[in-house]
């Protein structure tokens, strides 16, 4: 009996010695360290979090630009003079600015009349004028256009066209509605600039292509 109280309580000796637990200090190390982690591990989440925002934001507004430039392109390189009662014929710009421009487009059998500009709420906007078969070959146009939006989101201080000469020149009136600067463009470079969504800090993204006019010198009968 003596022996295994003896065991007993050196069993209790040696459970007591052992179990220290921790001291205030190393509670406090331990409370730093899982903050650093924990720390580094938000911050991680945030930057990741930001990263994948902003590539989706510039993809989307990508996205836009392809599509509007994709409409526009092909609408403008279809342009072509239109014929006129005892005149000249019409040159296949009506007018042009940096964010104007109306062509003749000939889309089908009869001529469109269509022009882009950017209004107060900065969307890129397409208003089609359908031409009147029944005034063939002196085309007349629709006074009420169809109007479309072609992209949004165009940031303020863009130019949207260009203008060259036959020479590949400046033009050196970019703005204008005179006959003799209109028959003087013979290509437009198109710089579309889109961010469809600010808040997600994307940035803007330009889509540019140049088109050259293959219809010039013929006209819309």
């Amino acid at each position: 009996m003596t022996t295994y109280q003896g065991v007993l309580r050196r069993l209790r000796r040696i459970k007591r010695d052992g179990d220290h637990g921790l001291t205030l200090a190393e509670l406090m190390v331990t409370m730093v360290l899982l903050g650093i982690v924990g720390s580094i591990m938000a911050t991680t989440l945030v930057t990741v979090t930001n990263t994948i925002t902003k590539t989706q934001a510039r993809a989307d507004s990508l996205d836009v630009a392809r599509i509007g430039m994709a409409r526009l392109t092909k609408n403008v390189r279809s342009g072509m003079a239109i014929q006129q009662a005892g005149a000249a014929d019409k040159p296949p710009f009506a007018e042009i600015g940096p964010n104007r421009l109306t062509v003749y487009a000939s889309l089908g059998t009869v001529p469109t009349m269509i022009t882009y500009s950017i209004n107060s709420n900065r969307e890129l906007i397409e208003q089609w004028y359908t031409g009147n078969a029944a005034s063939n070959p002196y085309w007349t146009f629709t006074t009420t256009p169809r109007t479309t939006v072609i992209a949004r989101k165009i940031p303020t201080g863009t130019t949207l066209f260009t203008y060259y000469d036959y020479n590949g020149a400046l033009l050196a009136n970019q703005t204008s509605t005179n006959v003799t600067d209109l028959q003087q463009v013979r290509s437009v470079k198109i710089d579309l600039t889109v961010d469809v969504d600010p808040l997600r800090a994307g940035g803007p993204v330009t889509v540019s292509s140049t088109v050259v006019l293959p219809n010039l010198g013929i006209a819309k009968r």
